[in-house]
């Protein structure tokens, strides 16, 4: 039964952001089938040539193009002006404020890409002496004794805690950012077997020196 549980969480862990991604997908399809659809099929020989099907994945294109468009609106000078114009007045208004301001926080957390965030993996003594903690370094001047670091929750590494610590305290994993990320969000269920031993030689060098010391008697 114990074998049954852990194959049938790995199978979860495996096909639920599958499930998600394809959900989301399909959701912006059919936005698209029931808003952009039907403006595009005014159009006399698109209405008489070409089949629902075809018109609605032209109206994806093209929702895609436009976003990209605004994209690189909002990256020159004069599209951050205006955006940012816009934002100093939706924060004015009483309810959109609360609505925008929570809406922006959870498209920054699930759109801007935590690889460009991250920079290392680290371990750390937290929240007590003895007790060790994973976390992601996001800045580190060399020039400076001190490093921040997000302490992420799990199994949702979008929330978390940002940390100042000193850099003697901080240990680098030899691991990837995502493969940090996948050890946040099963609870640090899914290690890969070589990456064993670095965390046992970090957080008790003693310990680890002694284990190579039996084996190679």
């Amino acid at each position: 039964m114990s074998r049954l549980r852990q194959h049938f969480l790995t199978g979860l862990l495996s096909v639920t952001p599958l499930a998600i991604t394809g959900w989301i997908l399909w959701r912006f399809y059919v936005a698209v089938d029931g808003s952009v659809r039907p403006l595009l099929e005014r159009i006399t020989f698109i209405q008489d040539n070409v089949p629902p099907f075809a018109v609605t994945v032209s109206g994806v294109v093209v929702s895609v193009l436009a976003l990209a468009l605004v994209g690189v609106f909002t990256r020159n000078l004069i599209g951050i002006a205006f955006f940012n114009l816009v934002e100093r007045l939706l924060v004015r208004i009483p309810i959109i404020k609360g609505i925008f301001s929570a809406t922006k926080q959870i498209a920054e957390v699930f759109l801007q890409d935590r690889r460009t965030a991250f920079q290392q993996v680290v371990l750390f003594e937290y929240p007590r002496r003895g007790a060790w903690s994973i976390g992601f370094v996001t800045h580190d001047d060399p020039h400076r004794d001190l490093v921040h670091v997000f302490l992420p929750t799990t199994p949702n590494p979008t929330s978390g805690f940002m940390l100042v610590l000193p850099r003697a305290d901080v240990k680098v994993l030899p691991l990837t950012v995502e493969e940090g990320i996948r050890l946040i969000i099963s609870g640090g269920a899914v290690l890969p077997g070589r990456h064993v031993d670095d965390f046992d030689a970090l957080v008790d060098p003693a310990r680890a020196r002694a284990g190579a010391v039996d084996e190679g008697r």
